[in-house]
């Protein structure tokens, strides 16, 4: 997918489940607080801009992706496809 890195200590799918959702879950809250209070609005807690935030964690679910493929949960065509699927039907409804 994007790195080359060991991945073979993430062996466990169960806990690559559990984290991926938490991962998730981090992205739907900064997208609550983006609606609530900006893209570029500053949390004082965090020291980081949201948008920096959401990249934050956008980048900690594809973490979790490569870790899920590299451990054969699915093969790469088959993300590109189900992509594909979701643009195709957004030009639809979007």
């Amino acid at each position: 997918m994007m790195m080359n890195h060991d991945l073979t200590q993430f062996s466990d799918e169960a806990k690559n489940l559990e984290i991926l959702a938490e991962e998730c879950a981090e992205v739907i809250q900064i997208k609550s607080k983006i609606t609530r209070f900006g893209m570029y609005d500053f949390n004082p807690s965090k020291n980081v801009l949201n948008r920096d935030q959401l990249v934050q964690e956008l980048g900690d679910v594809m973490a979790m992706m490569e870790i899920l493929a590299f451990n054969g949960l699915f093969q790469e065509w088959e993300l590109e496809q189900a992509i594909e699927r979701k643009l195709n039907k957004l030009k639809e409804w979007y």
